[in-house]
Protein backbone atom coordinates (compact mmCIF):
# COMPACT_ATOMS: atom_id res chain seq x y z
CA UNK A 1 0.00 0.00 0.00
CA UNK A 2 1.04 3.68 -0.81
CA UNK A 3 -0.24 6.49 1.47
CA UNK A 4 0.48 9.70 3.20
CA UNK A 5 3.00 8.92 5.81
CA UNK A 6 5.99 11.09 5.00
CA UNK A 7 9.66 10.57 5.44
CA UNK A 8 10.88 9.70 8.95
CA UNK A 9 12.68 11.90 11.66
CA UNK A 10 14.84 10.15 14.12
CA UNK A 11 13.12 11.54 17.17
CA UNK A 12 10.23 9.11 18.06
CA UNK A 13 9.78 8.02 21.67
CA UNK A 14 7.95 5.38 22.63
CA UNK A 15 5.01 5.21 25.18
CA UNK A 16 4.37 1.77 26.76
CA UNK A 17 1.17 2.29 28.56
CA UNK A 18 -0.60 0.21 26.86
CA UNK A 19 1.17 -2.89 26.85
CA UNK A 20 0.86 -5.85 28.49
CA UNK A 21 2.44 -6.84 31.55
CA UNK A 22 6.61 -7.74 31.20
CA UNK A 23 7.44 -11.36 31.39
CA UNK A 24 9.47 -11.63 35.15
CA UNK A 25 12.57 -13.20 32.84
CA UNK A 26 13.30 -10.33 30.58
CA UNK A 27 16.40 -9.20 29.96
CA UNK A 28 17.76 -5.91 28.27
CA UNK A 29 20.72 -4.37 27.21
CA UNK A 30 20.90 -1.16 25.69
CA UNK A 31 23.79 -0.48 22.97
CA UNK A 32 25.14 2.64 21.46
CA UNK A 33 26.17 2.68 17.82
CA UNK A 34 29.40 1.72 17.88
CA UNK A 35 28.83 -0.85 20.98
CA UNK A 36 25.56 -2.92 18.29
CA UNK A 37 28.69 -2.28 15.32
CA UNK A 38 31.26 -4.15 17.13
CA UNK A 39 29.33 -6.80 18.66
CA UNK A 40 27.63 -7.59 15.81
CA UNK A 41 30.42 -7.75 13.35
CA UNK A 42 31.00 -11.01 11.80
CA UNK A 43 28.09 -12.47 14.29
CA UNK A 44 25.01 -11.38 12.78
CA UNK A 45 25.88 -11.20 8.86
CA UNK A 46 22.89 -10.11 6.70
CA UNK A 47 21.44 -7.42 9.06
CA UNK A 48 17.82 -5.80 8.60
CA UNK A 49 18.81 -2.86 6.61
CA UNK A 50 17.26 -0.69 9.42
CA UNK A 51 20.23 -2.37 11.73
CA UNK A 52 22.65 -2.25 9.45
CA UNK A 53 23.01 1.53 9.22
CA UNK A 54 25.10 1.66 12.58
CA UNK A 55 27.64 -0.62 11.28
CA UNK A 56 30.33 1.59 9.93
CA UNK A 57 32.84 3.20 12.44
CA UNK A 58 36.28 4.78 12.53
CA UNK A 59 38.98 3.04 14.50
CA UNK A 60 38.90 5.13 17.17
CA UNK A 61 35.29 4.89 17.87
CA UNK A 62 35.61 0.96 17.17
CA UNK A 63 38.77 0.76 20.20
CA UNK A 64 35.98 2.93 22.41
CA UNK A 65 33.23 0.74 21.84
CA UNK A 66 35.46 -2.29 22.60
CA UNK A 67 36.84 -0.90 25.45
CA UNK A 68 32.75 0.01 26.89
CA UNK A 69 31.53 -3.64 25.77
CA UNK A 70 34.75 -5.21 28.12
CA UNK A 71 34.24 -2.63 30.93
CA UNK A 72 30.22 -3.24 30.61
CA UNK A 73 30.57 -7.15 30.58
CA UNK A 74 28.95 -8.09 27.67
CA UNK A 75 32.62 -8.79 26.15
CA UNK A 76 35.29 -11.42 27.24
CA UNK A 77 38.47 -9.85 29.05
CA UNK A 78 40.64 -8.63 26.52
CA UNK A 79 38.09 -6.77 24.31
CA UNK A 80 38.53 -8.81 21.22
CA UNK A 81 37.15 -12.11 22.78
CA UNK A 82 33.44 -13.55 22.28
CA UNK A 83 30.73 -11.58 24.15
CA UNK A 84 29.53 -13.12 27.34
CA UNK A 85 27.73 -16.63 27.19
CA UNK A 86 24.31 -14.53 28.11
CA UNK A 87 25.08 -12.02 25.15
CA UNK A 88 26.06 -15.20 23.18
CA UNK A 89 22.71 -16.81 23.37
CA UNK A 90 20.91 -13.86 22.07
CA UNK A 91 22.29 -13.80 19.02
CA UNK A 92 22.55 -16.84 18.49
CA UNK A 93 18.81 -16.60 18.05
CA UNK A 94 18.49 -13.74 15.89
CA UNK A 95 21.07 -15.73 14.02
CA UNK A 96 19.20 -18.91 13.74
CA UNK A 97 15.72 -18.59 14.41
CA UNK A 98 12.82 -20.78 13.76
CA UNK A 99 11.47 -17.75 12.70
CA UNK A 100 11.16 -14.06 12.58
CA UNK A 101 8.89 -10.79 13.04
CA UNK A 102 10.23 -7.62 11.23
CA UNK A 103 8.55 -4.61 12.49
CA UNK A 104 8.56 -1.14 10.50
CA UNK A 105 6.93 2.18 12.43
CA UNK A 106 7.24 5.22 10.41
CA UNK A 107 5.11 8.74 10.73
CA UNK A 108 6.00 12.46 11.12
CA UNK A 109 7.37 11.99 14.47
CA UNK A 110 9.89 9.65 13.56
CA UNK A 111 10.47 6.02 12.85
CA UNK A 112 11.22 2.66 14.85
CA UNK A 113 12.37 -0.54 13.42
CA UNK A 114 11.93 -4.05 15.61
CA UNK A 115 13.65 -7.65 14.90
CA UNK A 116 12.12 -10.56 16.90
CA UNK A 117 13.91 -14.30 16.13
CA UNK A 118 11.93 -16.38 18.02
CA UNK A 119 14.07 -19.53 19.76
CA UNK A 120 13.64 -22.67 21.69
CA UNK A 121 11.02 -21.59 23.77
CA UNK A 122 12.94 -17.58 24.18
CA UNK A 123 12.61 -14.49 21.85
CA UNK A 124 15.25 -12.37 21.17
CA UNK A 125 14.92 -8.55 19.93
CA UNK A 126 16.33 -5.98 18.60
CA UNK A 127 14.60 -2.30 18.65
CA UNK A 128 15.81 0.34 17.33
CA UNK A 129 16.20 3.65 19.73
CA UNK A 130 16.50 7.23 19.35
CA UNK A 131 20.24 8.48 18.47
CA UNK A 132 20.65 5.18 16.53
CA UNK A 133 21.25 3.06 19.61
CA UNK A 134 19.69 -0.11 19.93
CA UNK A 135 18.25 -2.12 22.90
CA UNK A 136 19.29 -6.13 22.96
CA UNK A 137 16.16 -8.62 24.81
CA UNK A 138 15.66 -11.87 25.82
CA UNK A 139 12.92 -13.08 26.88
CA UNK A 140 10.62 -16.35 27.43
CA UNK A 141 8.43 -17.08 24.07
CA UNK A 142 5.73 -15.91 25.56
CA UNK A 143 6.47 -12.75 26.10
CA UNK A 144 6.52 -12.08 21.92
CA UNK A 145 3.46 -9.97 22.35
CA UNK A 146 4.75 -7.82 25.32
CA UNK A 147 7.58 -7.30 23.40
CA UNK A 148 5.78 -6.14 19.93
CA UNK A 149 4.00 -3.86 22.16
CA UNK A 150 6.73 -2.12 23.98
CA UNK A 151 8.28 -1.26 20.07
CA UNK A 152 4.97 0.64 18.99
CA UNK A 153 4.47 4.11 20.05
CA UNK A 154 1.41 5.43 20.95
CA UNK A 155 -0.36 6.61 17.15
CA UNK A 156 -0.25 10.47 18.42
CA UNK A 157 3.07 10.27 18.90
CA UNK A 158 3.94 9.62 15.28
CA UNK A 159 1.04 11.64 13.87
CA UNK A 160 2.04 14.82 15.74
CA UNK A 161 -1.54 15.55 15.94
CA UNK A 162 -3.90 17.50 18.11
CA UNK A 163 -7.81 17.28 17.93
CA UNK A 164 -8.91 14.79 15.84
CA UNK A 165 -10.28 15.87 12.52
CA UNK A 166 -13.11 13.25 12.30
CA UNK A 167 -14.49 14.71 16.02
CA UNK A 168 -12.67 12.17 17.78
CA UNK A 169 -14.22 9.14 16.24
CA UNK A 170 -11.41 6.36 14.89
CA UNK A 171 -12.43 5.82 10.89
CA UNK A 172 -13.69 2.18 10.58
CA UNK A 173 -15.72 0.16 8.25
CA UNK A 174 -15.29 -2.61 5.72
CA UNK A 175 -13.62 -0.81 1.94
CA UNK A 176 -11.99 -2.65 -0.97
CA UNK A 177 -7.81 -2.56 -0.01
CA UNK A 178 -7.31 -1.02 -3.33
CA UNK A 179 -8.91 2.19 -3.00
CA UNK A 180 -6.12 3.04 0.11
CA UNK A 181 -3.65 2.81 -2.78
CA UNK A 182 -2.82 6.01 -4.50
CA UNK A 183 -0.86 4.69 -7.10
CA UNK A 184 -4.73 2.85 -8.30
CA UNK A 185 -6.64 5.26 -10.18
CA UNK A 186 -9.54 4.01 -10.30
CA UNK A 187 -11.18 0.79 -8.60
CA UNK A 188 -14.47 -0.35 -10.13
CA UNK A 189 -17.74 -0.70 -8.35
CA UNK A 190 -17.16 1.23 -4.67
CA UNK A 191 -20.10 2.11 -2.80
CA UNK A 192 -20.19 6.26 -1.57
CA UNK A 193 -19.65 4.71 1.67
CA UNK A 194 -16.28 2.57 0.99
CA UNK A 195 -15.37 5.91 -1.10
CA UNK A 196 -15.92 8.48 1.99
CA UNK A 197 -14.10 5.71 4.65
CA UNK A 198 -10.75 5.40 2.04
CA UNK A 199 -11.11 9.44 1.93
CA UNK A 200 -11.19 10.05 5.29
CA UNK A 201 -8.82 7.35 6.22
CA UNK A 202 -6.24 8.82 3.79
CA UNK A 203 -7.00 12.35 4.67
CA UNK A 204 -6.54 11.37 8.57
CA UNK A 205 -3.62 9.48 8.51
CA UNK A 206 0.39 10.37 9.08
CA UNK A 207 1.98 7.06 9.79
CA UNK A 208 2.04 3.33 9.34
CA UNK A 209 2.91 -0.46 10.51
CA UNK A 210 4.14 -3.31 9.01
CA UNK A 211 4.96 -6.55 10.56
CA UNK A 212 6.35 -8.93 8.64
CA UNK A 213 6.21 -12.91 9.86
CA UNK A 214 8.52 -14.81 8.55
CA UNK A 215 9.34 -18.54 8.85
CA UNK A 216 9.52 -22.10 6.89
CA UNK A 217 6.65 -23.73 6.12
CA UNK A 218 7.89 -26.90 4.32
CA UNK A 219 10.47 -26.16 1.77
CA UNK A 220 9.30 -22.90 0.75
CA UNK A 221 9.40 -19.79 3.10
CA UNK A 222 5.92 -18.87 4.83
CA UNK A 223 4.59 -14.94 5.39
CA UNK A 224 2.59 -13.18 7.70
CA UNK A 225 1.60 -9.55 7.20
CA UNK A 226 -0.07 -7.16 9.50
CA UNK A 227 -0.59 -3.71 8.39
CA UNK A 228 -2.00 -0.64 10.46
CA UNK A 229 -2.05 2.76 10.48
CA UNK A 230 -1.78 5.33 13.04
CA UNK A 231 -4.39 8.34 12.55
CA UNK A 232 -5.39 11.74 14.29
CA UNK A 233 -7.76 9.34 16.52
CA UNK A 234 -5.70 6.41 17.09
CA UNK A 235 -4.37 3.13 15.20
CA UNK A 236 -6.34 1.56 12.89
CA UNK A 237 -5.76 -2.11 11.93
CA UNK A 238 -6.51 -3.56 8.22
CA UNK A 239 -8.02 -6.79 8.24
CA UNK A 240 -8.49 -9.29 5.30
CA UNK A 241 -11.98 -9.41 4.96
CA UNK A 242 -12.05 -13.00 2.55
CA UNK A 243 -14.28 -11.05 0.02
CA UNK A 244 -13.71 -11.48 -4.02
CA UNK A 245 -12.97 -7.31 -4.26
CA UNK A 246 -10.26 -8.06 -1.66
CA UNK A 247 -11.44 -6.10 0.93
CA UNK A 248 -10.90 -5.19 4.41
CA UNK A 249 -11.98 -4.39 7.51
CA UNK A 250 -10.64 -1.29 9.09
CA UNK A 251 -10.72 -1.62 13.39
CA UNK A 252 -9.84 0.73 15.85
CA UNK A 253 -6.93 -1.08 17.67
CA UNK A 254 -4.15 -0.90 20.84
CA UNK A 255 -0.33 -1.74 20.77
CA UNK A 256 -1.08 -4.39 22.95
CA UNK A 257 -3.47 -6.19 20.43
CA UNK A 258 -0.47 -6.45 17.82
CA UNK A 259 -0.02 -9.68 19.33
CA UNK A 260 -3.12 -10.92 18.80
CA UNK A 261 -2.66 -10.07 15.06
CA UNK A 262 0.73 -12.05 14.31
CA UNK A 263 -0.59 -15.02 16.56
CA UNK A 264 -2.09 -16.77 13.68
CA UNK A 265 0.63 -16.29 11.29
CA UNK A 266 3.57 -16.98 14.40
CA UNK A 267 1.07 -20.26 15.21
CA UNK A 268 0.90 -21.30 11.73
CA UNK A 269 4.78 -21.30 10.81
CA UNK A 270 5.74 -23.09 14.42
CA UNK A 271 3.33 -25.72 13.84
CA UNK A 272 4.82 -26.25 9.93
CA UNK A 273 8.32 -26.41 11.51
CA UNK A 274 7.65 -28.87 13.86
CA UNK A 275 6.16 -30.88 11.65
CA UNK A 276 8.90 -29.97 9.50
CA UNK A 277 11.50 -31.37 11.96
Amino acid sequence: MTGPPGPAAPRLTVRRGTAPPAPAAARRLSLAPAEWAVLTEGRLPGLPAAFAAAATVTGEQRDAALSSLTGRGILVAGGAGPPVPAVAAQLEVLRRPVLTVRLDVTGRGGARHGWFALGAGVVAGAVTLPGGSVELSLTPAAGLGHELARAVPEAAVLTASGAPVGGGAVPAGRLPLALLDTAVPQVAGPTAGERALADELLRRTAGSLACLVVGRAGDPVGAGQVSWLATDAGWVGLRPAGTARQAVDVLPVRPADLGTWVAPAVAALLEAADEQG
